[in-house]
């Protein structure tokens, strides 16, 4: 009788759901984000998750800067308890003194100028998925563009962070970690394996590292400075740098500058630092799939420590 009862609740929710104005636009949502759910309760869920985001994102558009947009992007079916999962930045208890890189001239800086987008020195955009492994996401990106800067490959080579969350055991896996503990970690183990050989699960699994699969190496690594003017110029002159930021509040941004004000500086996602305008913008490249802002990144308002952007500036040397 229970199961029943059970079962006619499910078919009148699932019922209603494909009654509602907004099913079709839903449907449409889906295939253009290739989203895929087990059931159709999941469908359900995610419909109803979708309904709250439609909301949250005309009340962020209508109290935001006119510079910075929101919308219903590939994250819009998840709660924001899930989306916070893939906010995976924890400080380490066990801090090092971390060298400076000599610091570029300011003046000789270009004006703008950007690794991934500009240089193509960037591996494409990535997805971490339901998985706290940011911090092994922006130290391979990184790990990736600093070994094609040094001209140490032909070409750019997809390098894999379920190493760094399978065998990285000072850190927590998809719980979390910190960059500046990766570098010295890639340094000791002996270099970073390929994705081909080594493919990302979005899960914590058994360290299965290769030798022979490694397709590059890093001997340590430095910071890129705290002044954003001498970031960028030391930006510009060196590689993509990994950065630390407060991303509570990106859920749903589609575009456009996202202003300080518009952000806070609890520190919770690692991201890579691409490029600049200088005093309007930096480029920033996420981890959540090119579905998401700007084909995969998001603009910071420049000059402001927007999230906290400046906090910890890291990049591998080889």
């Amino acid at each position: 009788m229970k199961l029943a009862l059970i079962l006619i609740v499910a078919t009148l929710a699932i019922a209603n759901a494909t009654a509602h104005p907004r099913h079709g636009e839903f449907l449409d949502w889906k295939q253009k984000f290739n989203k895929r759910y087990d059931t159709q309760e999941e469908h359900e869920v995610r419909f109803q998750n979708y309904l709250v985001s439609i909301e949250k994102v005309a009340e962020l558009n209508a109290n935001s800067s006119p510079n910075v947009t929101y919308g219903l992007n590939n994250l819009a079916d998840l709660t924001h308890e899930e989306f916070r999962v893939r906010l995976g930045y924890r400080p380490s208890t066990t801090r090092r003194e971390i060298p400076l890189l000599p610091n570029s001239p300011i003046d000789q800086a270009p004006g703008t100028f950007d690794w991934c987008l500009g240089k193509g020195m960037c591996t494409p955009i990535k997805d971490q998925g339901q998985c706290g492994s940011c911090w092994a996401f922006a130290s391979t990106e990184n790990i990736e563009s600093v070994w094609a800067i040094g001209g140490q490959a032909n070409a750019l080579t997809p390098l894999a962070p379920q190493e760094i969350v399978d065998c990285d055991t000072g850190e927590q896996g998809c719980n979390g970690g910190d960059p500046s503990q990766v570098y010295p970690w890639v340094a000791q183990e002996g270099g970073m394996d390929t994705e081909a050989s080594y493919p990302y699960t979005a899960e914590d699994g058994t360290c299965a590292f290769n030798p022979s699969n490694v397709a590059a190496k890093i001997s340590s690594s430095a910071s890129g400075g705290s002044s954003e003017p001498q970031i960028a110029a030391n930006l510009a002159s060196t590689a993509p740098f990994s950065i630390i930021v407060d991303a509570s509040s990106w859920q749903y941004y589609t575009g456009g500058v996202l202003p300080a004000s518009q952000c806070g500086t609890s520190l919770d996602h690692a991201v890579i630092a691409a490029g600049y305008s200088m005093n309007q913008w930096w480029n920033v490249r996420n981890s959540w799939g090119s579905g998401w802002g700007e084909n995969g990144y998001i603009r910071l308002q420049f000059g402001q420590n927007t999230c906290g952007m400046t906090t910890e500036v890291l990049t591998s040397t080889l």
